[in-house]
């Protein structure tokens, strides 16, 4: 594709994510609702880490006591993308992102189609329904930042495709992939990962050969080392804390036509997005969702829905396999409401029995569908062209579908920050301060970010993973003895700097006692300056052994799976320098 070609589309999809994305941008510094505010907490105890304390983001003191930066699935900061936040901090860096991701994802679906053999406006034409579908802005507007990583499936799926016939193709699917999880993608990258695999495993049965199941394993195994440095860290922490629940979700299939062709988005959100897991929001008198409408809502349209029916018609028999994975992964959608419920066969397996709300499934659904509406509208491209002013005809629906996509879904995006910016009273050094606290009850989860903000720890914050709560007290309760003290009260111990991953404490103890620190234990904890003393737990908290002849004590954190992760992704990274080097040699 020459380079002028590629440019024009870069400056439509440029414009076109501008446009969609101007609500977000009217006020530009407001904070988000609902989960909003732990991922924007998520971003900002990175950036602080960083840009304050000079430090690589591996523990968080300021949520439930103390918690892992690097090993929540939640972390984003090693995404190239994390500089926006960087430089513009977490509220306008996201909202960068939002749009920018916006706009990878539209240019990746444009090359896939391209790929595939699709004339231009069809191309064109898929690309809107997959990028600027509900499925995006009601994610982001309801705060599910690791949404954005939905914008590099087409460009992993084109990787795959093309890897058939150039391997160094395995090499590009191996970095989308690796973003997708170093960017906190985890959802997202388990349901694509499960949705290649089986296409791979159905292409072996049309093709009759296994090279496209080796490619996949092949890109699955180097995103797993590139991306060593979060995933080592991550999945010990999850089985220090793990997240087995019972899923057992129903989705009725006559809510697909609400689903699917509803033009109601907005609204369907604004009326079930202060709903909670135990009272179901009802959408229709006999239809009922036990989440709000952002987990469900896919708005493509009729018409996109009548041109991915022709694309199958003509296609089926190259295409079935991709049809076959759509019905499955639209089957599991469905959870227990399905006929065939595949939902609790995929939930019973290692990392997926940590999941739930099976409706996010429908992502692959409909991106299977926006390549099925580039392919009908192609067809429908062919039959036309010879008729008068035929192009333009094709031209017409392709803009009718982008003008329905922003006016349905666009609007969505108008819910997402309407926060005004609150100040807490900031403390000058740093103290567990509250047991609960939530500034925007009906509007938001927690007050994390603001908590934060304030120089101070939120005791009880909003956590989907079940951390595992040591006996940390806050400056309220009674028992309160500072945060860090020694347990038998022999002498006095003071904190003399403080950091997220280091903190050092000048202590005077009289005799043998335990000195305490007011943060959780978690493995990978360290101490210096006790001698041979290791670091210990104290009610779940960080402990060690003093007496009278440790004046100086240093509490780090630096866990094994942290530094293992390292050396693997340093590996991975200098094997991939060294083989582009040597093709480059050969060319």
């Amino acid at each position: 594709m020459k380079e002028n070609s590629k440019l024009i589309p870069l400056l439509i999809f440029a414009l076109i994510s501008l446009i969609y994305s101007l609500p977000i941008l009217k006020n530009i510094s407001y904070w988000g609702q609902m989960d909003w505010d732990q991922f924007t907490f998520w971003n900002a105890v990175p950036r602080e880490t960083i840009l304050k304390y000079h430090q690589f983001p591996l523990w968080n003191p300021y949520s439930n006591g103390g918690n892992v930066v690097l090993a929540h699935p939640h972390s984003s900061f090693l995404s190239p993308f994390y500089i926006l936040v960087l430089i513009f901090g977490p509220i306008i860096g996201i909202k960068l992102e939002i749009i920018l991701f916006l706009i990878i994802g539209l240019l990746g679906m444009f090359f896939l189609l391209k790929h595939l053999g699709l004339k231009e406006v069809s191309s064109y034409a898929g690309s809107f329904i997959f990028m600027l579908s509900s499925i995006y802005p009601l994610h982001l507007t309801e705060g599910h930042v690791e949404w954005l990583g939905m914008a590099f499936v087409p460009w992993l799926f084109l990787s795959c495709q093309k890897s058939a016939n150039d391997r160094k193709y395995l090499y590009l699917g191996i970095l989308f992939l690796a973003l997708m999880l170093l960017g906190g993608g985890i959802y997202v990258s388990t349901i694509i990962i499960l949705f290649l695999a089986l296409y791979s495993f159905i292409r072996i049965l049309q093709e009759r050969r296994i090279v496209a199941l080796k490619n996949i394993a092949i890109i699955f195994a180097g995103a797993f080392l590139l991306s060593s440095i979060k995933l080592l860290p991550m999945l010990e922490f999850l089985s220090h804390s793990p997240r087995v629940i019972e899923s057992t979700e129903n989705i009725s299939p006559l809510l697909l036509s609400t689903i699917l062709l509803g033009r109601n988005q907005g609204s369907l959100y604004a009326q079930t997005k202060w709903t909670v897991p135990d009272r179901k929001a009802f959408v229709r008198d006999s239809l009922t969702i036990d989440y709000g409408w952002h987990e469900y809502g896919a708005y493509v349209g009729i018409i996109p829905l009548f041109l991915s029916a022709v694309g199958l018609f003509f296609t089926f028999r190259k295409q079935w396999p991709l049809f076959s994975v759509g019905i499955i992964f639209l089957l599991l959608s469905l959870g227990s409401g399905s006929p065939v419920n595949l939902w609790k066969m995929v939930h019973s397996f290692p990392i997926y029995d940590s999941l739930h709300v099976p409706s996010r499934f429908t992502l692959v659904s409909v991106f299977i569908l926006s390549i099925f509406v580039g392919l009908g509208l192609s067809k429908f491209e062919d039959s036309i062209r010879r008729v008068h002013k035929g192009r333009l005809i094709v031209i017409a629906v392709g803009f009718f579908i982008l003008i329905d996509m922003c006016l349905v879904n666009g609007r969505i995006l108008k819910q997402a920050f309407v926060i005004t910016p609150t100040r807490l009273e900031e403390n000058a050094e740093f103290s567990q301060k509250y047991n609960s606290l939530n500034l925007y009850p009906d509007i938001s989860r927690s007050a994390m970010y603001p908590v934060f903000l304030s120089n101070s720890g939120l005791l009880d914050a909003y956590e989907v993973i079940n951390v595992k709560k040591g006996s940390v007290l806050t400056v309220m309760d009674h028992e309160y003895k500072g945060e860090v003290y020694l347990a038998g009260g022999k002498g006095s111990a003071r904190i003399t700097y403080f950091s997220p991953n280091k903190i050092v404490v000048n202590v005077n103890a009289n005799d043998s006692d335990v000195l305490v620190l007011n943060q959780n234990y978690y493995k990978g904890w360290r101490v210096n300056g006790c001698g041979k003393n290791k670091i210990r737990l104290f009610n779940g908290l960080i402990a060690t052994q003093v007496d009278s002849t440790i004046k100086r004590v240093i509490f780090y954190y630096l866990p094994d799976s942290f530094i293992i992760g390292c050396i693997i992704t340093g590996v991975a990274i200098l094997a991939g320098i060294i083989f582009l080097a040597r093709v480059k040699r050969m060319q």
